[in-house]
């Protein structure tokens, strides 16, 4: 078995309490778990079977070797996730229906930077992802962000996903656009990507090309997904049946199963169809990841 890894992920991962019964207002009991786009992928990348390690910081709290333990029996490689004396690890409040409180200024993985992957083999990786939230938490993970897609050798991917209440979420564009300039495959939703680029399905896939990536992946809610291929061709698939339970994480999972399906080598078609049945199934269940209850 190779020593290479197949993802490298970097970002950060809060602690997340869920109210698992009405809105975070009037919210009695919570159902404690961890949260962070980068990681979930992990967890649904390392549930397939593929060996990846994510890099992070972490607080010397309890949150943080919580979370440690959780993706440890997930079977995320850890290596490269620090342990901080001085921050707090990041807490997320949320309901099941949008309503959400970040609790994450002065974090830990706030103060993340490219040193924090001197050490990490990037350039082996078959791939690398890394989310606009890690652009956004501050100007040392919109560095680190950068390092690593430029130190990648691999399928270097990147999903906007865009999220208020950080602290560069009004100068989103400004501080995304370089990942995106140097990434191979870019997922995002519609919505998001027409921050950056205008149009709708194909011709927002063919602009947003125009910026840098091969490949562009459009989630597209209940219109399903699109994909323009490396050839140029645009793929369509219609929005699969859901019995929709908690959003969040859907599109963690939706980008775990696309990249998946991409490293075996299959068709974008193919791979759409996948990441479109991962985030239907993710959305159908409770919690960050999919497992929770």
């Amino acid at each position: 078995m190779s020593d290479r890894f197949d993802v490298i992920a970097l970002g950060e991962t809060m602690l997340s309490l869920v109210a698992d019964q009405g809105p975070l207002e009037s919210a009695t009991t919570f159902v404690a778990t961890h949260g962070g786009a980068e990681s979930n992928a992990c967890v649904a990348l390392a549930r397939a079977g593929l060996r990846v390690a994510w890099v992070s910081r972490l607080g010397d709290d309890a949150a943080g070797r919580r979370i440690r333990t959780a993706l440890q029996a997930e079977g995320v490689d850890l290596t490269w996730v620090a342990t901080d004396p001085e921050r707090h690890t990041g807490l997320m409040l949320r309901d099941t229906s949008g309503g959400l409180q970040y609790l994450r200024a002065g974090s830990a993985a706030s103060v993340l930077d490219g040193d924090d992957l001197d050490d990490v083999p990037v350039g082996d990786a078959r791939a690398v992802l890394v989310t606009g939230i890690t652009a956004m938490l501050g100007p040392g993970p919109q560095r680190a962000a950068i390092a690593l897609l430029e130190r990648a050798t691999g399928i270097r991917a990147v999903d906007p996903n865009l999220r208020a209440g950080l602290w560069g979420s009004d100068r989103a564009v400004e501080l995304i656009s370089p990942l995106i300039q140097r990434c191979d495959v870019l997922l995002g939703g519609e919505t998001e990507l027409q921050r950056f680029a205008e149009g709708a399905g194909a011709s927002l896939a063919e602009r947003c090309r125009a910026l840098g990536p091969a490949e562009v992946v459009i989630k597209r809610g209940a219109a399903g997904a699109g994909a323009l291929d490396r050839d140029g061709s645009w793929h369509e698939l219609p929005a699969v049946p859901a019995n929709e339970r908690d959003p969040v994480g859907a599109g963690d999972a939706f980008n775990a199963a696309y990249l998946t399906a991409r490293l075996d080598d299959r068709d974008v078609p193919d791979a759409l169809k996948a990441a479109s049945i991962a985030g239907a199934h993710t959305v159908a269940a409770f919690g960050d990841t999919g497992s929770d209850r």
